[in-house]
């Protein structure tokens, strides 16, 4: 059976709409809510929503006022999860939407055909469609893990599998195994923009020696809302700014060949600077605060 991990800020309709879906699915045994609220008011309507819900046995809830922020919300749902006895775990937006059941299923078979498999990704389809702040860069599968691998940016292929993979998109399920062995999101990472989090998360479950699976065949559908969340909204200057960040942290923790950071790190700034040149004093300052927040921090 399947847990699944929600955590929501500021968006309990949005939850309303999707949180019904995940409880119907017939391979969900459990759902775990951590509901943020920035007013009481706001976490009045999430209790509502929630007791509403609570007549399907799967549901349970914990009430926050005020935001916890990405990492930490997530951290809260997986210290949670660890006290209950499921195979899988699925780490889910309040905004993804479960459109087809039966890719739980898909999930379980693929796990149960090779026991080395750590965690399954699926695809994110955007209900509206137009630009994406959170850009992936999506290459033709001959390319993407090598340049994954070259670059030490995270490149995707979200058409071809089921396949091995470099990384995984956003929206993924694991095995519990992993959650008990240790595999947790990194504060290190914390940022408003949640970048490279699942990407730290998805190399921890490598490192303990699993392979991350892509099937195409999973998907869930990202209601696109512009109210809430744990990622807020911001500039495009600022988001830019927060990626740079982030990456740099990234790329300072896995890699310790002094030579790979500065080559992946002038290849990122290259990248970033392709997608947005006129933020490029962003992405500098972005790049010197991140190799800050590393020099500070307990990996030093």
């Amino acid at each position: 059976m399947i847990v699944v991990l929600i955590p929501s800020y500021d968006r309990p309709e949005i939850l309303e709409i999707t949180l019904p879906r995940w409880l119907k699915a017939r391979h969900v045994g459990k759902v775990l809510i951590l509901a943020q609220a920035s007013s009481e008011e706001i976490l009045n309507e999430y209790e509502k929503i929630l007791k509403h819900q609570i007549d399907y046995g799967k549901v349970t809830y914990k009430l926050v006022l005020g935001r916890l922020g990405s990492v930490k919300a997530r951290n809260v749902l997986l210290d949670l999860v660890s006290t209950y006895n499921y195979k899988y775990v699925i780490m889910s937006d309040d905004d993804h939407f479960l459109l087809d059941e039966n890719c739980l299923a898909r999930i379980t078979k693929l796990f149960e055909l090779d026991s080395r498999i750590g965690a399954i990704g699926g695809k994110i389809i955007a209900k509206r469609l137009g630009k994406d702040p959170d850009f992936f860069l999506n290459l033709p599968i001959n390319l993407v893990d090598l340049m994954s691998r070259l670059t030490g940016y995270v490149f995707l292929d979200i058409k071809h599998g089921p396949r091995c993979s470099e990384f995984l998109p956003p929206f993924f399920i694991m095995r519990k195994e992993v959650i008990d062995k240790g595999v947790r999101y990194d504060g290190i990472l914390d940022s408003p923009t949640g970048f490279r989090e699942e990407s730290d998360l998805q190399l921890q479950i490598k490192n303990l020696g699993y392979k991350l699976l892509y099937d195409p065949g999973v998907y869930v559908i990202h209601l696109v809302n512009e109210r809430g969340g744990n990622r807020p909204k911001m500039s495009m200057a600022k988001r830019i700014y927060w990626k740079s960040l982030t990456h740099t942290v990234f790329i300072l923790k896995w890699n310790k060949s002094f030579p790979k950071r500065v080559w992946y790190i002038l290849v990122s700034i290259l990248i970033l600077s392709f997608y947005r040149a006129w933020y490029i004093s962003w992405i500098f300052k972005g790049v010197k605060d991140g190799i800050h927040r590393f020099s500070r921090s307990r990996y030093m």
